[in-house]
């Protein structure tokens, strides 16, 4: 087995910008000039997951046509440290983005998106959850971002909520449709559960005061309800010792009592450690803590780290790529592409040229669509094909990569190669 790092983030930004630098969210030092050295010890994954980014509808059809603000802002930070974003989701104002290291972007499979909106009745999708499933070295994963009802008396709403999100979304994979069906699942967001009633702004100020985390803890909804199993039963949580991260008077660190202080922002996930003969999957949660220098907005951003495990060496579908002779500004060039025995094609299949550094999967410069071939007649298929390229207008540094319709992900990616000027 291998051993990857995972990286959880939540934050409520009360739809606000990105005003504050993203670096300490994320875990990543901030230099004048980018240093690299410290790269290895950041996470594989990046699972981050807003809740009420700006949803008007003039912000949508901008989002639309340009990249969403936040999602740039954290591609900024994380992409020059050699990230990629392989999916992003949206419902109104639940973003979740999934960024990972670009080493690892031939060994994701099966990338698939979903929403469920439980808001008016499951009618609007101010309160549901937006998801992104993958498989990534043989193990499957699930990333649930939800935003569940608000107030104080709606505890049975929140139950509803979850408990709708697991019944209802699907996805498009027989042995994992259900979000509980995966190896992994990571679940963040604004789950607005709040203190039980007994608990006055008062008393939960002077728990605060005095750090007393376990007094709190014993009061908290959503513990409560995974004790009672009415919600989040099947998953843990890290310890909660940092302060409720709601609600905040912002600009500051200081509460706005006009609600009373609670965890609403929580990250949680489940394991299924036997789900495999003869191994054992297993989560390591290295942290857990609210980043109370972030104050642009009336909650405080969450970040969980861990360790999982998953299969060393595993490849399944796989294409490689060999660009056999010099690549020319505006002629293109020819390369050799080789489908493993169970990659099966269609006609959607598409081979992209990106940047050496490209940091989004959007971010491909021209692309060609796979020739349908005949039947392979052994067990592996290689062809020669040419690239004509017309848009390719800079020499420099470029990668292949191999998109399958099919399978909803990218089945390889050349090592980098030159493109040289016209002489």
């Amino acid at each position: 087995m291998e051993t990857l790092k995972v990286m959880c983030v939540t934050w409520n930004v009360e739809t606000t910008w990105p005003e504050q630098d993203l670096h300490a969210l994320l875990g990543i030092r901030k230099d004048v000039v980018i240093k690299r050295a410290h790269d290895d010890i950041l996470p594989d994954i990046y699972f981050i997951g807003l809740q009420e980014v700006k949803s008007q509808p003039q912000n949508v059809v901008m989002d639309a046509l340009f990249e969403e603000p936040w999602t740039n802002a954290l591609r900024e930070v994380i992409g020059p440290h050699d990230y990629v974003r392989i999916a992003s989701e949206r419902l109104q104002g639940i973003v979740t983005n999934i960024f990972i290291k670009r080493c690892h972007l031939p060994h994701v499979r099966d990338i698939h998106t979903a929403v469920v909106r439980t808001g008016l009745g499951g009618l609007w999708g101010n309160k549901g959850a937006s998801c992104v499933r993958l498989n990534l070295y043989g193990c499957s994963m699930c990333m649930v971002n939800s935003h569940l009802a608000a107030h104080d008396s709606g505890y049975k709403e929140r139950v509803d909520n979850f408990n709708t999100i697991v019944d209802t979304l699907e996805f498009p994979i027989t042995e994992t449709a259900n979000i509980l069906y995966h190896d992994y699942v990571f679940w963040v967001g604004d789950m607005n559960f709040r203190f039980e009633p007994h608990m006055t702004s008062d008393a939960i100020a002077r728990l605060v005061s005095e750090g007393d985390w376990g007094k709190l803890a014993e009061a908290d909804e959503l513990r409560k309800a995974q004790r009672t199993g009415d919600a989040f039963s099947m998953f843990k949580e890290g310890d909660l010792n940092f302060q409720p991260t709601y609600k905040y008077l912002e600009g500051t660190s200081m509460y706005d009592f006009s609600r009373r202080p609670a965890w609403t922002d929580r990250i949680l996930h489940q394991v299924h450690p036997n789900a495999y003969d003869n191994v054992k999957l297993s989560v390591d949660q290295t942290s857990y803590a609210a980043l109370s220098s972030y104050i642009q907005s009336d909650h405080k951003p969450v970040t969980a780290s861990y360790k999982i495990k998953v299969f060393a060496n595993h490849e399944e579908r796989c294409v490689r790529f060999q660009v056999t002779e010099r690549w020319v500004v505006g002629e293109g060039g020819k390369f050799t592409l080789t489908l493993d025995s169970d990659v099966t094609t269609s006609p959607w299949d598409y081979i992209s040229i990106y940047k050496v550094d490209f940091t989004a999967m959007h971010q491909y410069i021209t692309y060609m669509y796979l020739p349908q071939q005949p039947p392979p007649s052994s067990s592996e298929r290689s062809f020669q094909l040419q690239f004509s390229d017309e848009l390719l207008q800079h020499p420099g540094m470029y990668r292949l990569v191999y998109y399958s319709g099919k399978y909803s992900c990218y089945l390889g990616m050349s090592d980098p190669f030159q493109v040289l000027a016209q002489s």
